[in-house]
């Protein structure tokens, strides 16, 4: 009987493991957040085919493709969170319309910001060289 115990208790510490792994619970959407939830997805991620297309605003077979991907997810319950990732593991970061901020992407985030910047930066400096500069032609002119 000992021993009995002993290959019991050891065999539920082993499965305890598999018992404890956490299942993502299925989400349930209406037919209307199916739909409001696919355009929404549909409108996050870029066409692979078209040039500066989301996939609801593409036409192309993938896109096609794609689209009925997204609503096939949504009525297996998967989450937006879920499919886009699905997305971005199928296709790469380049499907997602507006890239997340990480090492590869932080120049188109940060280039534009800089520019910006900089601009701002002549302009003061150039309205201050133009100050300095039209009382000297002021007194020149007397």
């Amino acid at each position: 009987m000992g021993k009995l115990h002993f290959v019991m208790l050891l065999a539920t510490l082993m499965l305890l493991p598999l018992a404890t792994q956490a299942v993502e619970p299925r989400n349930y959407y209406s037919e209307a957040e199916i739909k409001t939830l696919g355009f929404d997805i549909a409108k996050s991620l870029r066409c692979p085919m078209a040039t500066n297309q989301t996939l609801f605003d593409s036409q192309n077979q993938i896109a096609n493709e794609l689209k009925a991907e997204i609503f096939n997810q949504l009525e297996q319950g998967r989450s937006k969170q879920q499919i886009i990732d699905f997305m971005v593991a199928r296709y790469g970061e380049k499907i997602r319309y507006m890239p997340s901020l990480s090492a590869g992407t932080a120049p188109l985030y940060l280039i534009p910001i800089s520019l910006v910047f900089l601009v701002i930066i002549a302009a003061l400096f150039s309205r201050r060289l133009w100050r300095q500069s039209a009382p000297k032609q002021e007194q020149t002119d007397a």
